[in-house]
């Protein structure tokens, strides 16, 4: 079952929060100032966690492009079969931004080059422009 806990509740009770989780099978979500910070779960659903993400990653999205999000135990990999790009980080935040990056420098190169691109490549830069005048840019 998750709980949600302050930081401050958490403080006083770390131990017999870890025999929860690790026996109970409870979750904890830590807040601060109302907002989620940090989760504490049994080591060994944090590891299918992981199994999970590297071998199957999870569907999502970047301002509208259907992605998917895996980590391979160090870092997180956003990638995508639409325009064959990807993204790098530690979190998936991170990854998820540096994905746009390239989106936004693929978009940019595809405008500059327009007049010599094949049909594909202008099916992207049709795809991408929707996006970012969706974006309002």
């Amino acid at each position: 079952m998750e709980k949600t806990i302050s930081i401050a509740q958490a403080r006083g009770s770390l131990a017999e929060m870890v025999n929860c989780v690790a026996f109970g099978r409870d979750w904890y979500i830590v807040e601060r100032r109302g907002k989620p910070v940090a989760a504490l779960v049994g080591a060994a659903e944090y590891r299918q966690v992981l199994a999970l993400l590297r071998d199957h990653g999870v569907a999502s999205e970047v301002e509208g492009i259907p992605v998917r999000i895996n980590f391979d135990g160090e870092r997180f990999f956003v990638t995508e079969d639409q325009f064959n790009l990807y993204g790098v980080g530690e979190t998936p935040d991170e990854a998820r931004r540096d994905y746009w990056l390239a989106a936004t420098d693929y978009y940019e190169d595809l405008k500059r080059n327009r007049g010599n691109l094949s049909h594909p490549l202008r099916q992207h830069l049709t795809s991408l422009r929707r996006i970012f005048k969706a974006r309002g840019e």
